[in-house]
């Protein structure tokens, strides 16, 4: 979970710095403000779910859902916060940020264990599934 929220962090600053080096600093600023857009949200639902651990099972699907339609709920209105803004924008950059870093979590798969059996109940790699 936080390999994905990291990665979206990392990813907010590279859009956003190729988006300077190619078009301007304007640019640059949507790019960096579209991939904050999505990746805000991400972590504080990341962290509220990280709260939840350790208590009872039957509340995860209740925080799941509502942390999911909050975060969602957060996220348009800091894009639409963005959108009012006054300042200048290039919108294919402010969007293409939003966009890449929205998709970036499906990355973090492919660094995830491939068995199942070799996480542990804290969240750390087990060297074999009989620990």
């Amino acid at each position: 979970m936080w390999l994905a929220v990291l990665m979206q962090f990392v990813a907010t600053l590279v859009v956003g710095l190729l988006a300077w080096l190619i078009a301007g600093p304007v640019a640059g600023v949507s790019g960096l403000l579209g991939g904050l857009c999505a990746a805000v949200p991400n972590g504080l639902f990341a962290t509220r779910l990280a709260m939840n651990k350790g208590r009872a099972p039957e509340s995860y699907p209740v925080v799941f859902f509502l942390g999911e339609f909050i975060k969602i709920g957060l996220t348009v209105l800091l894009f639409g916060a963005v959108i009012g803004w006054g300042g200048e924008k290039h919108w294919l950059a402010l969007i293409t940020g939003l966009i890449i870093v929205l998709k970036v979590p499906l990355f973090a798969l492919w660094f995830a264990p491939s068995e199942p059996g070799l996480v542990a109940a804290d969240g750390t790699l087990k060297t074999s599934p009989a620990e």
